[in-house]
């Protein structure tokens, strides 16, 4: 050990310290000592793996953090006979324990705190400390041998996982909960630091930076190196804090930097994974039929939960147009993808009623087709149905009132009676031709025969055929109503849908209010 010992003071001294070999001595025999007493521990517990984490003085590392963790990590790892293996914070996969600390001062005595965690459950298991006189091991808590900062600031020395880039980052191991052990690391000016995230299970990931320094972050894939997220303050104070849905086995990159190039100081790192057990995702989504009609369709419901999406898949038995939709008061958006190759089919807001998504789409027998809802802001929550049908496979034949695809040809309704019309085609209109014996104020409805999910479209001209007003949705759902005074005349009404296949006939009425 003592070469290992002359090897770090030399490095520290090289750096520009000072201090007397005597309280050198005494570290080494503290560290010593505490490296046989949490040995034993390990092997009373039969550890596997264990990982030493960082010792933060003011949630900054400082050399006296780098010195007491690079002696203890020595004196562990030259011990014979052991039943363990030892990693970086960076490595610490499948690791069963951690070894952390605190460095802290109280009246010119600084006290070292060394933990041992039991990271299933973050159980402190052990705990032991080391005095020191401040001005014995003063040196140790600046940065540099000039220009250093005060022992309340953070470092901004360069830390022990530089250097590191795209082709080397600091691998990271994804904590469970949010208490996921924070990695202490240091940005200097024009710095990046990179860190490899590969997630086991799908789910929502959080990595977020502590400290008081302002950092920004931004997310990547590590294969195709596509940007999918940045943050500056999302998190507490300064710091950023990225909330991203995830896939197992998917290599990412968080990168880490300070708000400007000049930014230095201490921060930490953290990463952990918000998995509902209850989801869905890509590779298991939930098998959903669909219906030969909407009269049969019946809504499944479901419930989205705060930044999470769900997924469906949809085997049309059969070739023809597919409608999905969500029901419900829940604001939800939707993505249709070809589930083979990934691509993005078609999206939707509002195509539905009120705040609900809608997709029409034409389906081919026995393709498959992922689509995934969820709420329109990442703070949504609450439920929803979700369904699935054929519509506009069969359209009505043309009515009674065709032709009728022109002013001329318009034909004449009463007020007070309701017409029964067809849309045969997704491009046909129909006018209507009516006349006004009273003024006053008169409403004009059209809506679908079968349900209000018909898109009707109205206008309203006078007899010199000018528009004077018009509505879409002003009825039920996608229904259109107008409400408007009258005087006495001749007036033209032009009907149309919106729907590329309408999949329902619509009644027409005119009545005085």
């Amino acid at each position: 050990m003592k070469k290992f010992s002359i090897l770090i003071i030399s490095l520290i001294m090289a750096s520009g310290f000072a201090f007397s070999q005597n309280i050198i001595i005494q570290m080494d025999e503290e560290v010593s000592s505490l490296a046989q007493s949490i040995h034993e521990k390990l092997i009373e517990k039969n550890a596997g793996k264990i990982v030493i984490g960082q010792f933060t003085y003011n949630e900054g590392i400082i050399p006296l953090s780098t010195y007491w963790i690079n002696q203890l990590t020595g004196e562990l790892a030259n011990i014979a006979q052991r039943n363990y293996l030892i990693f970086s914070a960076g490595n610490s996969n499948d690791a069963q324990w951690m070894i952390t600390g605190e460095i802290v001062q109280v009246s010119g005595i600084i006290r070292i705190y060394t933990r041992l965690i039991r990271l299933s459950d973050r159980t402190i298991d052990a705990v032991y400390y080391s005095n020191f006189y401040r001005n014995d091991i003063s040196d140790m808590f600046t940065a540099s041998s000039s220009g250093a900062q005060s022992s309340s600031q953070s470092s901004a020395a360069s830390d022990i996982y530089e250097p590191d880039d795209w082709d080397s980052p600091v691998e990271y191991v994804i904590g469970a909960n949010s208490n996921a052990a924070v990695l202490n690391r240091a940005i200097t000016p024009d710095d990046e630091d990179f860190f490899l995230l590969i997630p086991d299970r799908d789910g929502r990931l959080t990595i977020e930076t502590t400290g008081s320094i302002d950092t920004y972050m931004y997310l990547y894939d590590y294969e195709t190196e596509e940007e999918l997220a940045d943050n500056d303050d999302g998190g507490t104070g300064a710091n950023a804090r990225i909330s991203y849905n995830v896939e197992a086995g998917v290599a990412y990159i968080a990168i880490v930097q300070g708000y400007s190039s000049s930014t230095s100081g201490s921060y930490g790192f953290r990463a952990y994974l918000t998995v509902r057990e209850d989801s869905s995702g890509w590779n298991n989504p939930i098998t959903h039929e669909v219906s030969e009609n909407e009269e049969s369709a019946d809504a499944v419901n479901y419930t989205i939960t705060r930044g999470f999406e769900n997924y469906y898949l949809i085997v049309p038995a059969v070739s023809g147009r597919v409608t999905i939709e969500t029901t419900g008061r829940t604001d939800t958006y939707m993505e249709l993808y070809d589930a083979d190759t990934r691509e993005l089919l078609d999206q939707n807001d509002d195509g539905g009623t009120n705040y609900n998504a809608r997709i029409r789409f034409s389906a081919a027998a026995g393709g498959r087709y992922i689509v995934m809802v969820k709420g329109y802001s990442s703070n949504t929550t609450g439920a929803y149905g979700f369904r699935a049908f054929y519509a506009g496979n069969n359209l009505a034949a043309a009515d009674q009132y065709e032709p009728d695809d022109d002013p001329a040809f318009a034909k004449t309704l009463q007020i007070g009676v309701t017409q029964e019309r067809t849309f045969h085609s997704g491009n046909d209109v129909d006018w209507i031709q009516f006349q006004i014996t009273s003024a006053g104020r008169y409403v004009i409805n059209a809506r679908g025969v079968n349900s209000n999910r018909l898109d009707t479209y109205i206008e309203l001209y006078n007899s010199s055929l000018n528009v004077i007003a018009e509505d879409d949705d002003g009825g039920d759902s996608l229904s259109s109503r107008l409400s408007v005074n009258l005087n006495t005349g001749i007036y033209y009404l032009k009907v149309w849908c919106l729907d590329e296949e309408p999949n329902q006939g619509y009644t027409v009425n005119i009545s005085a209010q």
